[in-house]
């Protein structure tokens, strides 16, 4: 076996990359002609933040931050379009889906309190007596 300096073996690197542009190897990758965007990552975890963005994955804390997102905008439809329309006789099983919803709601809140790493960014909870008031309060409208 020949030994190579790193001066060779950059050469050889070299010789691979003009081949595979010479084949077309290079030609339809996304992004082709563009400038490359350069993330700054001078805090001490940019890098760790930048591989896990370009892998399509995040933070569980942000991850459940969006879970809570969604879950809220879905009690808020509920209580905006299919409460008010609702028959009597339905009411108090919808109060009590609800209610359900809206305590699944809060133990992500909880969650989502003791994992971010600010206490600042906490979203608050919705315990049970709030919950219900906003159902009767849909109710009223």
């Amino acid at each position: 076996m020949v030994q190579r300096t790193p001066r060779q073996w950059e050469s050889a690197i070299d010789k691979q990359i003009r081949e595979a542009e010479e084949r077309g190897d290079f030609d339809n990758l996304p992004g082709k002609g563009k400038p490359l965007r350069l993330d700054n990552w001078d805090a001490e975890w940019g890098m760790a933040y930048h591989v896990l963005k370009n892998a399509g994955e995040t933070l569980p804390w942000i991850a459940l931050r969006k879970e809570i997102d969604a879950a809220e905008a879905r009690l808020t439809r509920f209580l905006r379009d299919i409460v008010p329309n609702l028959p009597g006789s339905e009411l108090a099983r919808a109060r009590e889906r609800y209610l359900r919803e809206a305590a699944a709601l809060d133990k992500l809140l909880e969650e989502y309190a003791f994992s971010v790493p600010i206490r600042h960014l906490e979203r608050g909870r919705l315990p049970q007596h709030i919950a219900a008031a906003q159902f009767d309060a849909a109710l009223k409208r």
